[in-house]
């Protein structure tokens, strides 16, 4: 009986599903609310922090590793990086 189920469970794991991998991150905080966006080119050192600007005429926020205050990133420069609004 142990024999049967050993060979049964060997064809279950023939096709394993693919991984999933993890796609990097950075958040907005926009009005309370934490918001995910693709991650930032923001270097890990620099004066000024990370900003991005939502579309060509939108407002500025500053960029955050994960969802906490404390983990704000840093760049070399004050120009917010230009993306589309999350939403």
């Amino acid at each position: 009986m142990a024999l049967l189920v050993v060979l049964g469970m060997s064809f279950t794991s023939e096709n394993p599903e693919p991984e999933v991998k993890d796609q990097a991150n950075d958040y907005l905080l926009i009005n309370g609310q934490w918001e995910e966006i693709a991650e930032q080119s923001c270097a890990t050192t620099g004066p000024e922090d990370c900003r991005v600007q939502l579309g060509e005429n939108g407002p500025i926020y500053r960029v955050y590793d994960e969802m906490n205050i404390s983990t704000l990133k840093k760049s070399p420069t004050r120009d917010p990086n230009v993306i589309p609004p999350p939403f």
